[in-house]
């Protein structure tokens, strides 16, 4: 298949940049896939990196990942930018690549059966990205704080909460800070820790963001978006939530790579702004 343009000299990437659609076929194993996929992932950025941080291979249990010469492993892999971060040491962009199967050996499956995923952070000579193409970091939240502290359907919907909502984008934490209707601040971290903590990972991040719609309950109750903490107040605040998906993807669109729909995101009905995920 044809592979997307690299990335011009000196252009910024944003968070949604497909970097390369591929095939690769191993009969070694895991490890082979995994630095296979790498290499076809970062092809595009080949002049550009410096280093790779981490490279985290997730397999679907069950997955077929090893075989013999006379019967390889064939996976389709197409990588996604889900951040990218400003660091003293140069832009770190984040790169999600997932890993389907490319044929049918089973008439029962589906032709584009899961794989598993490989998760990529390096550390490149790209230029500075912008604020809001690094989601979860303390320069994001500093935007999404101020999106909250103006929002008037947000500030009723924290009206008799007095807690921490926390929120961790592709592994990076921030933690809301609530009393009564107004929020105190948006942080990495807050002095008496979270209420609960919602875990969205970069991909899944990139796809509430990118929806016609904001599909944080469906995301939910899929469980492609999990929870740690009181489940009390977490369903109390759901939604809190899906208000904050809401201006999260507005910033999302503002910066150009979110959904253009979500530039005008209108407040919920009163009667609407309750409810819990499965």
């Amino acid at each position: 298949m044809p592979a997307p343009p690299p990335p011009a000299t000196g252009a910024r990437i944003a968070p949604g940049t497909v970097l390369a659609a591929f095939h690769v076929t191993t009969d070694t194993g895991t490890m082979g896939l995994a630095a296979q996929a790498a290499a076809e992932a970062l092809r595009p950025l080949a002049d550009t990196v410096r280093e790779i941080r981490t490279a985290h291979l997730a397999v679907r249990p069950g997955a077929h990942t090893s075989a013999s010469a006379r019967q390889a492993t064939a996976v389709h892999g197409e990588a996604l930018v889900t951040a990218v971060l400003d660091t003293p040491g140069g832009t770190l962009a984040e790169v999600d690549v997932a890993l389907t199967s490319t044929a049918r050996t089973d008439p029962s499956r589906s032709p584009s059966e899961v794989i598993g995923s490989l998760e990529l952070s390096i550390l490149t000579d790209l230029p500075a990205p912008s604020e809001g193409a690094a989601p979860g970091s303390p320069r994001w939240g500093v935007l999404l704080e101020e999106r909250l502290r103006t929002d008037s359907a947000f500030t009723d919907l924290i009206e008799a909460y007095d807690g921490t909502i926390g929120l961790r984008i592709g592994g990076r934490e921030l933690h809301i800070r609530c009393y009564r209707g107004t929020v105190l601040e948006v942080s990495p971290r807050s002095v008496g820790g979270a209420d609960f903590v919602v875990d969205i990972g970069g991909a899944e991040f990139l796809a509430l963001m990118t929806r016609e719609t904001n599909a944080f309950m469906e995301a939910a109750m899929m469980r492609r978006v999990s929870s740690a903490g009181s489940g009390y107040e977490y369903l109390r605040m759901t939604g809190a939530l899906i208000r904050i998906i809401d201006l999260a993807r507005r910033l999302a669109a503002e910066d150009g790579w979110g959904h253009p729909g979500a530039k005008a995101v209108p407040a919920p009905p009163a009667a609407d702004r309750n409810g819990a995920p499965a």
